[in-house]
């Protein structure tokens, strides 16, 4: 599954190992460019600025489907037709939008420790925008349960900040097609859109698991 981590440094794929690793050194190497990050006695600036790239890297493996269905939840022409279905039973709506664009922000903050002391505290700022056209879905009884067509396009890019002193600086960007029927898995009954369909399925997770001669075993049915 794609992350955000690929859409700004890119993933290992055959014939490029290594590419993902060279993206983050090059963030480092802006970052310290930048002043953000500062010779310190037992470290230099550079190893600094990698160690903290490399954690921000760790930070930002967050699946796309994830985003997408976080903000379709929020406010769609998707989560209206959530809302209808589930509160009429049996009734399917099918969902056509012709494009849209939905922003996604994530902030972090990183320590900067050397020593065992923190000499610095910079805030990762990252802001991603999905751009999807023409897409045609089916929802049911609250929850996306086909993607008959739809492309996307997601556009990220990854500021550092610092307070002391005041400074930011971009990093990384990027921009990569996202296969929608890759990244959605909609097996199983689909994605729940409403916390009401989620509500319900969480229910049905707890019934289909039972004690087994009252001890600490667990089946599912």
């Amino acid at each position: 599954m794609t992350t955000v981590r690929d859409i700004l440094f890119g993933e290992l794929l055959p014939g490029e190992a290594g590419a993902a690793a060279r993206e983050v050194e090059q963030a480092a190497e802006r970052l310290a460019g930048a002043g953000l990050v500062t010779d310190q006695p037992q470290a230099p600036a550079a190893a600094l600025a990698r160690a903290v790239m490399a954690k921000v890297s760790q930070l930002l493996d967050i699946e796309i489907s994830d985003v997408l269905v976080g903000a379709w939840r929020t406010r769609s022409a998707l989560l209206a037709a959530a809302r209808e279905t589930h509160a009429q039973p049996g009734l399917r709506r099918e969902v056509s939008i012709r494009s849209f664009t939905m922003p996604w922000e994530y902030e972090a903050d990183v320590d900067v420790v050397v020593g065992g002391r923190t000499v610095s505290t910079l805030t990762a700022s990252l802001t991603v925008r999905l751009t999807v056209t023409a897409l045609a879905a089916v929802v049911e009884a609250g929850r996306l349960t086909a993607l008959t067509a739809g492309d996307a396009v997601a556009d990220g890019e990854l500021l550092i900040r610092c307070s002391s002193p005041e400074a930011e600086h971009p990093v990384a960007r990027g921009e990569r097609p996202v296969d929608l029927h890759r990244e959605l898995r909609l097996g199983g009954g689909g994605v729940a859109l409403i916390d009401e369909a989620r509500t319900a399925e969480e229910a049905a997770a707890r019934q289909s698991t039972e004690v087994v001669g009252g001890g600490p075993w667990r089946t599912a049915a």
